[in-house]
């Protein structure tokens, strides 16, 4: 008994030693990753937020967007996500309820079910699915005209259990908080509404894969760039520092999803007099110099485009222009990383024409379809590549053009067979970045000698004899010429021809010539080994020799009675 619970324990510790547990999410500072983002409202606003965030040989930044929950329209959604993908902006979605009055809506556990079956009939655009879990709760218009730190844990730990039982790929962060609000009628202090929140549960902050900040420069949404703690550019480190003692961790990748001076024509608002107020220099400094810190995912400021009050004090665009603020430029020439972010490649292997049985020393042309079936878009990063033990060198395709998730994509492959009879396995598998990845194409090739076609043909009034000047047209069921070689008939049979490039097994159409006869034909399966194809008599009628029986023929049929 000792003896077996010694090999049980040892058994249980090699598990655990060698089997490495699945992460949930990527880590997004694992790769190169592009931190300059910005926040979006519309997708018209896609690509002068691309052109911001991705300038500099950038690409992969950051934008912040918000689903309310009576705009659950997945048509919408999803060209958002594909309009994303295409300019390589990663989306960081907020969900939300829905305005009543002057405030928000609290979100429901009866909404939950929708929440996760509309996220999950999204095409993400990475891996990581980026998603915070409502606003700044620490004031009253955000949470339905309440201020309920137990309610806000509640409502998160079931998001959370629904949402990563959903999939793995969540990245689930809180709601950012307003770190400068006081205690008052209308907002709670975030430090006593974090410590109502770790009251009710102790392990809540537990739960979330990064942080979220409103990482705002006060007073007034004009503090000073040099500004320090709660309330100011780097607000996010005093949240992470002060949370520490209710169990968050001092490393979760940190993102600020908010921030941003209110200003008047690029000019910062109620600026003091000993700083400069150009909002370019603000930004220049506070990319440069402050939102530095390795743990910093995305910078993603409020906000690119808003015309109207209350927030166009915010906005990086001239109201209702094609225009831009001086600091849009000013963000948009600093120097930016090229991000790699995960995104999860698949395919689907939809159709190939590849058969089982091919002839040897024959050269085919083939084709296989893929579906792409994941987030990334297919381009000259990707191609088919052919493993097995039938030779590579024999094997041509062509590149792949851009696909888009959901597309096709057909590959033409041009396949030459080995001299030696044989069975060769033969698979196909798309790869990128060394990865093979998705749906294999799979297929044991038996490639055999050449059959042997034998031909038997009269012709109207001729005697059994020698023939020559015959030729032979074969056509593929996709009416392809696929053979054409010139035949002698001996008493009205060929010697047996040997065949190449054809596919055994296979239906084929076969057209016999003869210089001033009708052509004739016929459909017949050619065998493995050997066929014999009988055509009709051939009949002198094609006086002018141009294929068919026409009128012209009648004024020279006198040609064939000699």
């Amino acid at each position: 008994m000792k003896r077996i619970i010694s090999i049980f324990l040892v058994f249980v510790i090699c598990f655990f030693w060698f089997v490495k547990p699945i992460k949930a999410v990527s880590d997004p500072l694992s790769v190169s990753n592009n931190k300059f983002g910005i926040h979006v409202l519309e997708i018209d606003d896609l690509e002068a937020a691309a052109k911001l965030v991705n300038s500099q040989k950038g690409q992969w930044g950051y934008v912040t967007l918000v689903i309310r929950q009576n705009d659950q329209n997945l048509d919408k959604w999803q060209k958002i996500f594909d309009q994303c993908r295409k300019l390589k902006l990663i989306p960081i979605v907020r969900i939300a309820t829905k305005p009543v009055s002057d405030y928000w809506a609290k979100p429901e556990l009866k909404d939950i079910d929708n929440w996760v079956k509309f996220l999950d009939s999204l095409n993400w655009v990475i891996q990581n699915r980026y998603l915070v879990l409502f606003n700044e709760p620490n004031h009253k218009k955000e949470w339905g005209g309440d201020i309920n730190p137990q309610e806000y844990v509640t409502i998160t730990k079931a998001f959370h259990s629904a949402l990563k039982e959903s999939s793995k790929d969540y990245f689930i962060l809180p709601a950012g908080f307003d770190t400068a609000a006081p205690n008052s009628s209308q907002t709670m202090t975030a430090t006593e509404y974090w410590r109502q929140m770790h009251q009710e549960d102790n392990q809540i902050f537990t739960l979330f894969d990064g942080w979220n900040s409103h990482s705002y420069p006060n007073p007034g949404f004009s503090g000073p760039v040099s500004g320090q703690g709660f309330g100011s550019l780097r607000s996010y480190q005093a949240e992470i520092s002060y949370l520490s003692k209710y169990n968050l961790k001092s490393n979760l990748p940190i993102f600020i999803t908010e921030t941003g001076w209110i200003h008047q024509q690029g000019k910062v608002l109620g600026a003091t007099t000993n700083q400069t107020s150009a909002l370019s220099d603000f930004f220049t400094t506070a990319f440069t110099s402050i939102w530095n810190q390795k743990n910093l995912v995305a910078i993603t400021p409020f906000v690119l485009n808003y015309p109207q009050p209350p927030f166009s004090q915010f906005a990086w665009q001239e109201p209702n222009t094609d225009d831009f603020f001086p600091h849009y430029y000013a963000v948009k020439n600093l120097e930016k990383n090229s991000g790699q972010p995960v995104q999860i490649h698949n395919s689907q292997l939809i159709s190939s024409n590849i058969p089982s049985q091919l002839i040897d020393s024959s050269t085919y042309r083939f084709s296989t379809t893929f579906k792409n079936t994941g987030q990334s878009i297919w381009n000259q990063d990707f191609f088919l590549k052919p493993t097995g033990d039938f030779p590579t060198n024999n094997i041509t395709i062509t590149k792949l053009e851009s696909t888009k998730p959901f597309s096709d994509h057909t590959f033409t492959i041009d396949l030459t067979t080995p001299e030696t009879p044989g069975e060769y396995q033969l698979n196909f598998q798309l790869q990128t970045n060394l990865s093979l990845f998705g749906e294999e194409f799979s297929n044991t090739i038996k490639v055999i000698p050449p059959p042997s076609l034998i031909i038997k043909a009269k012709r109207l009034f001729i005697k059994d004899r020698s023939e020559t000047d015959y030729q032979l047209l074969i056509y593929n069921q996709d009416q392809t010429l696929v053979k054409e070689m010139a035949v002698n008939l001996k008493n009205q049979l060929s010697q047996p021809i040997k065949l190449y490039s054809v596919i055994p097994e296979t239906i084929y159409r076969f057209v016999l010539l003869k210089p001033f006869y009708l052509p004739r034909q016929t459909i017949s399966t050619l065998n493995s080994s050997s066929t014999q194809i009988q055509f009709k008599t051939l009949l002198p009628l094609d006086t002018n020799n141009d294929g068919q029986l026409t009128f012209k023929d009648l004024f020279i049929w006198q040609r064939f009675s000699t």
